[in-house]
């Protein structure tokens, strides 16, 4: 393992994570961050209704705390790292401020990059 990806995991530890969207991209992250014994609350604009079943069965297998609704950003506080879906704007005024109150504020592909060591074949170039 990469020593980026060693020390990002022992930060997660007991860490204050946001996952915004509940979509196929980030059901992966659910699970990495239960593993890595992080504090998730999941957030989704949809009503719970209109969450699929087998996502939402996700979040309770993991007894994670979730926030739906239109208005569900408006509980986004407080939050060591937040990982946004790809639909969901980084210049959403909530996610601007969460940064500004010290969150780090990105999404899995992003992350995904920052921990990958450097392809030798382009670090060359």
């Amino acid at each position: 393992m990469n020593e980026k990806l060693e020390e990002f995991e022992r930060y997660l530890v007991n860490r204050k994570v946001a996952i915004i969207g509940l979509g196929v991209s980030n059901l992966p992250l659910l699970r990495y961050m239960y593993e890595r014994k992080a504090i998730v609350t999941v957030f989704d604009n949809r009503e719970i209704d209109d969450i699929p079943k087998e996502n939402f069965e996700e979040i309770m297998r993991y007894n994670m705390r979730y926030v739906f609704g239109k208005n569900a950003l408006s509980e986004l506080k407080g939050f060591d790292i937040i990982f946004r879906a790809p639909s969901c704007m980084p210049t959403k005024p909530e996610l601007i401020k969460a940064a500004e109150d010290g969150a780090i504020v990105t999404s899995e592909i992003e992350m995904l990059i920052e921990m990958c060591p450097r392809n030798s074949y382009w670090s060359n170039r």
